[in-house]
Parts: structure tokens; sequence; C-alpha cells
């Protein structure tokens, strides 16, 4: 096993390779070594480490940091901190530096950050921009507003071929993906999204969505059955028909995101009682005896893992974080297996963004029926008995 550190974040010609003993310089990187300040790379041991909430002792943290500052402002330049320190300086921070790198390979080994969470970066890694009607896109700036600004993101510089998206996995406490630059798929608005057109001939822009995911991973957790329809399947057997399919939706999701009684009575019939409902879901879908195992685990360790082993460091809303981040996996998952199937079934098909809980595929124009027929499943995942049915929409054809 090797890291490679960039000569750009070094201020070296080549690149420095190490293996835990021996030191070699290099114009090459060794194709399973762990890389560290190389954009975009899929085995980034920098990214990992963020993520495993490891504070690195970056070069970029040393004191002479603040006097490149005074030197080149807010200029986005390479700094060539083996020039600018002192030898035996440099030295001591990149032999440090090394040291955590090791540190996090070691501990982390066959862990979340090493699997589950690249695996998740590979498939956004994979994702290919996506082409833009560019005279309807112009026409939604006109009438955007105040998002005029984050619409005009998706122009293309020339040509119909939209910006990269780059994602963020470390940007919230539960791993719920952001934007880190490019244009902000997730806030654009769904109407909004048919913007997008297709590269095939008769071609159609598609979402796959997971149907009801967060209340499914909460059943499955509880150890409950899986229906088809979550909401129709609670409103029957807890609520007794009580409330409608939209009401029950709003009543199991303030049960998990924790709003208040207050909250829910003013979207359901007044006669209701509001405090017995969420009582009731939330006895069925075993909350309270969830909320205990997690605050138990925060007692123990400092903090709480989501179902794949991400840690999530927070001792508030333990289990909307608990939930929304087993959420971000479980979504991740799905989409491994969706992308498996359609390449094992030579399915014309390119995917352009990850929108939480959906994917977004451009498909060939013959393809459509395929596709719904191959997701006209329940997935499964590991660690969890429950199963996972997706919906298919037209976003654009």
């Amino acid at each position: 096993m090797q890291v490679v550190i960039s000569g750009k974040r070094l201020g070296t010609i080549q690149h420095l390779i190490h293996d835990g003993e021996t030191f070699t310089w290099s114009n090459s990187i060794p194709e399973d070594s762990w890389r560290f300040g190389f954009d975009n790379s899929m085995r980034d041991i920098e990214v990992v480490a963020k993520a495993a909430g490891y504070n690195l002792s970056t070069f970029e943290k040393s004191p002479h940091k603040r006097s490149m500052d005074i030197i080149f402002g807010d200029r986005a330049v390479d700094i060539p901190w083996m020039h600018v320190m002192p030898k035996g300086m440099f030295h001591k921070q990149l032999l440090s530096l090394l040291d955590q790198l090791w540190s996090v390979i070691r501990e982390e080994h066959d862990q979340y950050y090493m699997n589950q969470f690249l695996s998740n970066r590979e498939l956004l890694m994979a994702l290919q921009q996506p082409l833009v009607d560019v005279p309807h896109l112009r026409k939604v700036i006109e009438s955007a507003g105040l998002k005029r600004g984050e619409i005009l993101k998706f122009l293309p510089e020339r040509g119909d071929v939209s910006p990269r998206s780059i994602y963020n996995q470390t940007g919230s406490i539960t791993g719920r993906l952001t934007i880190e630059s490019g244009p902000n798929i997730l806030t654009l608005k769904r109407e909004h999204r048919r913007i997008l057109k297709s590269r095939f001939e008769g071609g159609k822009i598609i979402q796959i969505d997971i149907s009801s995911l967060e209340p499914r991973i909460a059943l499955a957790v509880a150890g409950k059955e899986s229906p088809d329809d979550v909401y129709n399947f609670i409103g029957d057997k807890v609520l007794k028909g009580s409330l409608t399919r939209d009401q029950v939706k709003i009543a199991v999701l303030s049960c998990m995101y924790g709003a208040s009684a207050w909250s829910l009575s003013k979207q359901i019939p007044k006669e209701l009682d509001a405090k017995k409902i969420l009582m009731e879901i939330k006895r069925y879908l075993k909350i309270p005896s969830l909320q205990r195992d997690l605050e138990k685990q925060i007692d123990k360790l400092g903090y709480i893992k989501n179902l794949c082993g991400r840690k999530i460091r927070s001792h508030e809303s333990v289990v909307n974080h608990f939930l929304q981040s087993s959420g971000v996996d479980v979504s991740f998952n799905i989409f491994s297996q969706i992308i498996d199937d359609l390449q094992k079934n030579n399915i014309n098909f390119v995917p352009i963004y990850v929108i939480h809980d959906a994917l977004v595929l451009d498909i060939g124009g013959t393809d459509y029926k395929n596709i719904l027929e191959l997701t006209n499943i329940a997935y499964k995942v590991d660690k969890l008995e429950g199963i996972f049915p997706v919906k298919v929409e037209i976003i654009k054809e």
C-alpha cells in the first residue's frame, strides 16, 4: 500500500510516493495508491480523513501560510512549500502529515469510509455533464427573479453541455449531499429540470425516485413489515383510516423529524388529537426505543453511527440524523444496483445527477419501457429486511 502526495501541494516537480518505509519521487501515480492533493481523485485520502473527523496538519495550516496570504493575497496559486519553508521545518511538517495519513489508513481500514463512502464517491464521479435546452434555459433565467444567479450556472460556456456539478459528501452532519461548485441541481425547482435534454436521438431525461425512503428505513429498523405503500399501510393499520394518505404522510414525517403536535394539528381535522396520533405512530415505529439506543451510543462513543457505520457527530435530533444519514447510504446502494442492472441489459443511458433519493438519467429513445420493466422490483439492501420500490418519471422527452 502506498500514499502519494501531489507535487502540486509540495511545490515539487514530481510526486512523493511513500510505502510506510521508503520514499520515491515519480511523475506517475501507482493505480492502487491513496492520493493526497489531487483534484477529483476517487482514492483521495484527504477527503476520507475529513469525512472521518481527522484534523490533518497540512502545509496550509502551518505558520508560513499567513506570510503566503500576505504575498499572494486572494489569488489561487500553488505555494511551493518546499522552497518557502526552512528545510528542517519542511521535512518535519511532511513527516507529520505522512504519519497522520497512515494513521487514517490503519484505523479506517475495512471501515465505512474505506468502503461505502468511497463507493458513493465513485458513483458521483461517474456522473456525466448533462445537455441543456439553451433557449428554454434562457426563458427560465429571464423569469427566475432572485434565483436568476443560481440558474445561470447551468448555462454552457459554449454549445449545449452544462458545467459539471461537484458534489460535497462532507458538507453536512449526516452526509446528505451538498454542491461544492457548479450548478446546484439540489435546489433547482422540479419544474425547471425541464431545461435538461437528451443526447440520444429520440431520447428522454428520466428520474428514478426511491419511494418513502426514510419511513421504510424506520420500519425496517423497528422490525416491521415493509408494504408497497407505507402511508396507506400506516393509515389503515395504525390510525384506523382516520386520516387521508397525505395527512398520514405529514404525521409520519412529523414523528421522524420531531415536529410538534401543534404543528400537526394545523394539518388534520380539528376533532382529532394530534398528540395521540404522533404517539401511536412513534410507538409503532419504535421511535422512543431507537432514540434511547442512539443516546446510549453518544454516552459511550461521543457520536452515533448510521446503519452503514458513518459517524454522526451531533447530540441533537439523533433520530432524524440517524434516518437521514442512513438514507444517504441506502440510496447509493440502490442506485448502484440500478446502474448495474441497466449495464448488464445493454440499456443506453448516461447518469447525470443524484438528487438525494433520486437518480437522474439520460436514456436512449427506445429504452424507457425496458427500464420500467427492470426497475419494477423491490430493491433490497444489506443490514435491512425491508423492501425499497422505485418510481420512474419522465422529466423531458
